[in-house]
């Protein structure tokens, strides 16, 4: 039966193909491996491998032998006392930590969903813009400023929004770090020339000045005669797209910058660490207890004053009543200090000095950069038809005056009739 059970426990712990959780980064992983009881072990990018977490559970394990040692020390028989009446003193408390929490972790992941949304809105946007001056048959390069405009925009504020989570001493090396990453960079569409790295590294968001610089080059564009006039519905319609642009970036840094009241987190990790000191004490009262207890099982002289002590239960039920105040009263409360975390982790999608829960913006802006620089070559050759120009198939009358002459022509013909 033991080696049943033993085998049992071992395979469950097994790496099947289906059960692998192939984890490559926050976003990148098989959800079909968390069913498996592996997960209870692996601690790679979770919150048992915070380092912060496992600092107060050290705290907390001290406090409780600190109670117990000084429960021994002054009372005569701590045997004596009855260890489940210390539960009651956490029981009320521990029922409005559970709300509290719910409360804010749910607030916390919409929060961090609704900075990814705006983030990959950006992406979206890029692509639409992109289709549109293909569709218009736009030279190769003017296309490509416009994707390395857009594209530049979307890793700027990614790496802003995480360097704006650091530590202030590192605050300016890293925006140092950044700026030489994007003079020297050796993708074409993540980098900034010298002219436009010296005008745009002193200005606090950059981001939004990317895309001040994308409808400028549409209306230089225009006046061109590369895409339809200003007046025209489809400038407008790009136009819009930069400004659908500005709305996402504003979404993205709302999330990073306006922050829950300080008030409310304040109070939620006040009671959070009261209700765990206040399990600490009652786990170190019964450990204290259930210790003496035992000792005058063992010898009713066990005492440290030598007052004679009789037990009144059995070493079965003293370690039943042990184990379970432990699950009751270490557990829970380290669960809710890793619950804590998870919300201040979730705080900052683009994270800062914890990385637990980063959205890899890297990854993602490189990806669509090679899905973006593979759309100008396939837009370039379609299969059965040559690629379009606006600019040689307009007449040498200019639209607005084309559209004026077919107003005045219809006037006048409503008027003979």
């Amino acid at each position: 039966f033991f080696a049943a059970c033993a085998a049992a426990w071992w395979f469950s712990f097994q790496h099947p193909d289906a059960f692998r959780l192939s984890l490559k980064d926050t976003m990148t992983y098989n959800a079909l491996g968390l069913l498996s009881w592996i997960a209870l072990v692996n601690a790679a990018r979770t919150v048992w491998g915070n380092y912060t977490l496992w600092i107060m559970a050290c705290r907390f394990l001290a406090v409780v032998l600190a109670i117990a040692v000084l429960e021994i020390s002054l009372f005569s028989d701590p045997g004596s006392m009855n260890p489940l009446a210390f539960s009651e003193i956490t029981n009320v408390l521990t029922v409005f930590v559970s709300l509290l929490l719910g409360f804010y972790l749910s607030s916390s992941i919409k929060r961090w969903t609704t900075c990814i949304d705006g983030f990959l809105s950006l992406f979206e946007v890029i692509r639409a813009l992109q289709m549109q001056l293909h569709a218009l048959g736009v030279a190769r390069d003017s296309i490509a400023k416009v994707v390395r405009y857009g594209l530049l925009s979307a890793w700027l504020c990614a790496r802003l929004q995480h360097i704006e989570g650091l530590d202030k001493p590192k605050r300016k090396a890293a925006l140092f770090n950044t700026w030489q990453e994007l003079r020297h960079s050796a993708d074409p569409y993540l980098r900034l020339t010298p002219e436009e790295c010296e005008k745009l590294e002193h200005i606090d968001d950059p981001c939004p000045i990317l895309w001040l610089w994308v409808a400028l080059f549409l209306g230089r564009l225009a006046a061109d005669g590369d895409i339809p006039p200003m007046a025209s519905p489809t400038y407008g319609r790009m136009v819009m797209l930069a400004n659908d642009a500005q709305v996402a970036l504003k979404e993205v840094r709302m999330c990073g910058e306006v922050k829950i009241p300080y008030l409310y987190t304040h109070t939620l990790s006040a009671v959070v660490h009261l209700n765990n000191i206040l399990c600490a004490i009652s786990m170190g009262l019964t450990l204290g207890a259930c210790i003496g207890e035992l000792l005058t099982i063992i010898d009713p002289r066990l005492t440290l004053y030598g007052e004679k002590s009789y037990p009144t239960s059995t070493a079965s039920q003293v370690g039943q009543i042990l184990m379970v105040q432990a699950l009751k009263c270490f557990c829970a409360p380290l669960l809710y200090q890793a619950c804590l975390e998870i919300c201040f982790c979730l705080y900052s999608a683009f994270g800062g000095e914890t990385d637990e829960a980063t959205v890899p913006a890297d990854r993602m802006v490189r990806e669509w950069t090679k899905e973006l620089d593979g759309l100008i070559d396939l837009a370039a050759k379609p299969p059965h038809w040559s690629a379009p120009v606006f600019k040689s198939a307009i007449s040498h009358v200019p639209d607005i005056q084309r559209t004026k002459a077919q107003m005045m022509q219809s006037t006048k013909k409503g008027i003979r009739a």
